[in-house]
């Protein structure tokens, strides 16, 4: 496949303006096509599976009075990996459609030309370069070739065969395959849109005179409303998490929530501002503060937060003896902390996160004997304890950790058998670990996580297919040894090591589309290398480092949209450059393009910008050892 490597277009569209009504809708028809993550990458005649089939190349200029292309135009068929000559009567007697045609087969014999009929029959509605085999100078013969292609009328294979079997040509997997797809994901498209448009249909009828019965029930019963209301933004909810799933544009996404909410407010100013639409409305406004957190919308993530975290906090004040009002604005405290978390403003953060915690705390001494105010207050001392450990505040940040942790001893004692509770209870266990290897008390920490590791242990015992509690005590084992490696007991540290490369090897072979499973897989492998390392065992580390490197060269050649796995690989590439001493220099190369690459585009922490440096000092000193005289 090295023709393709300097491919643009996925495909090149060559057809007469005369047919531009057609060329327009499968231009859009291909850009749109959502290509399953499953297929991307996956090998092909046509080469790898691509993420999308964009952008695809549609020339605008008219060449109906002349075969003259511009070097433009010869320039983007060069660029393209495919050719769709759109056939038709009037196409079939263009020069330019001609010459396009024959250019591209002359220039590139090994790339696809897909004849698309949109009118006429075949071969007369062919242009000769597709009619006729081409002489090894280009020019066209007289020797007829057979070529079939897909007809995009309803005479013929009508639009949605048609376009798979385009899209089956442009990316080189079967028709079948690509249609019965198709037929899936616009099934789940029409699903997701026609329940859509029933609930949008109902709620505006609930809003407007027009549905009389529903007008007077809104003016008249506060508990229709209230009911209506709530019933809404659940099926809001689902919709948002729906489009997500389906990959539904998230412009489209934005419109329905605002669309959504204007009906709300027509349908609330129905109702009397009692103490209970109030509340209904706050944790509406929640609920789309969550959702605009999944939409990338901090702006108005932060409004709808800080309109609930008012609304509630009226409600608490009016009736300070409401528990409910006391535990949800404790709730709204956690909602505008976490989007201040998100912006960078951890000091804001980390007042309302307190805030929040005052009230869990009154909750929980009033009423000891309920877990789910102490569950809840054990949240807020973690969230508390992670902004301080991220602003750099490790004392008070193991306190706060601290408190979660009693916390979460006291539950897990009264319900050994409960495993979400020793499981965050061995969470709790890690974060303190976490703060007291940054503060170097690598002692305790190692106690810490040892504790983590242990309840790990009977949990994947207990339920050992279940993923997530292997993947657990993976990352216990891994944390043991961190802290063994730091202490210097490099014997210790690769034994805990190889345990979780065992258990991330069975994860990553279960499922190997998973690219977070095939990344811990790396990262296990660097860190055994990193230990052969130090133990001056120079061939298992370069075995170590080169494995990793692999994995992490298969992901993003599977998934191009995995920035962490093309930062990561830039580890092994230093160390293997370290390794190979005079003959690591490629290796060197290929971390710094990455690293600068990253950087360029503003993707790079801030933190790695001194592995630049280094790496610049490290080709430096080789090329010196070359050029001095020995």
């Amino acid at each position: 496949m090295a023709e393709l490597a300097a491919i643009r277009y996925r495909a090149f569209m060559s057809y007469s303006h005369r047919d531009t009504a057609w060329a327009k809708w499968l231009h859009k028809a291909l850009e749109n096509y959502r290509i399953d993550k499953d297929l991307v990458g996956r090998e092909t005649p046509a080469g790898p599976v691509p993420k999308t089939l964009r952008p695809i190349f549609r020339d605008r200029e008219d060449f109906s009075g002349g075969s003259t292309l511009t070097a433009a135009t010869v320039a983007a068929l060069d660029a393209s990996a495919a050719v769709l000559v759109l056939c038709s009567t009037v196409s079939a007697s263009r020069p330019a459609v001609n010459e396009e045609v024959r250019l591209f087969r002359s220039r590139h014999p090994v790339r696809s030309v897909i004849p698309v009929i949109i009118d006429g029959s075949p071969p007369d509605n062919f242009p000769p370069a597709l009619r006729y085999e081409l002489g090894a100078d280009g020019t066209i013969t007289d020797h007829p070739v057979t070529v079939l292609g897909p007809d995009l009328r309803d005479s013929g294979d009508g639009k949605s065969l048609g376009l798979a079997k385009v899209i089956a040509g442009v990316i080189g997997i079967g028709t079948d395959e690509v249609f019965r797809r198709a037929a899936r994901a616009r099934k789940r498209r029409n699903r997701f849109w026609g329940a859509l448009a029933g609930v949008f249909l109902v709620l505006a009828l609930a809003a407007s005179a027009s549905a009389v019965y529903a007008w007077q029930q809104l003016k008249t019963n506060q508990a229709f409303l209230n009911a209506t209301l709530k019933r809404a933004t659940e099926i809001v909810d689902e919709a948002v998490k729906q489009a997500e799933k389906y990959n539904v544009p998230r412009t489209a996404t934005l419109a329905l929530l605002d669309k959504a909410e204007s009906i709300f407010d027509d349908m609330a100013q129905y109702g009397r501002p009692t103490p209970e639409l109030r509340y209904r409305k706050a944790w509406m406004l929640i609920q789309f503060a969550r959702n605009y957190e999944i939409l990338g919308d901090t702006g108005k993530q932060l409004a709808r937060a800080n309109e609930a975290h008012r609304l509630l906090a009226e409600l608490a004040s009016e009736k300070p003896d409401e528990i409910t009002y006391q535990s949800d604005l404790a709730a709204s405290y956690d909602e505008v902390g976490a989007v201040s978390v998100t912006q960078g403003n951890l000091m804001e953060a980390v007042k309302f996160f307190r805030d929040g915690l005052t009230i869990r705390e009154r909750l929980a001494k009033a009423d000891p004997s309920n877990s789910g105010w102490q569950h809840d207050l054990a949240v807020s001392y973690s969230k508390v304890g992670t902004v301080l450990a991220t602003q750099g505040n490790l004392t008070e940040a193991v306190e706060s950790f601290r408190d979660d942790l009693t916390i979460r001893e006291r539950l897990a004692k009264a319900d050994p058998n409960n495993a979400s509770w020793q499981r965050d209870l061995a969470i709790s266990y890690g974060k303190v670990g976490g703060v007291l290897v940054a503060q170097g008390n690598l002692t305790e920490a190692l106690k810490s996580f040892g504790d983590s590791l242990a309840i790990m242990e009977r949990l994947a015992k207990a339920d050992p297919n279940n993923a997530g509690w292997q993947r657990g005590l993976a990352i216990s084992y891994s944390k043991v040894g961190d802290v063994l490696e730091a202490q210097g007991n490099l014997t210790e540290a690769l034994k805990s090591h190889r345990d979780g490369l065992d258990i991330m090897e069975r994860l990553a072979k279960a499922d190997p589309n998973h690219a977070g499973w095939q990344r811990d897989l790396a990262i296990s492998h660097e860190r055994l290398g990193n230990i052969y390392m130090q133990r001056k065992e120079t061939d298992e580390a370069k075995a170590a480092f080169e494995r990793a490197l692999a994995i992490y060269d298969e992901i993003t050649a599977r998934f191009p949209d995995d920035t962490l796995a093309l930062v990561y690989s830039t580890g092994p590439l230093m160390a293997l450059g370290e390794l190979y001493g005079p003959e690591g220099a490629a290796y060197f190369r290929k971390a710094l393009a990455i690293l600068k690459q990253l950087d360029e585009a503003r993707r790079l922490e801030p933190k790695r910008k001194s592995d630049i440096t280094w790496i610049e000092e490290q080709l430096a000193k080789l090329q010196a050892a070359q050029t001095t005289p020995r």
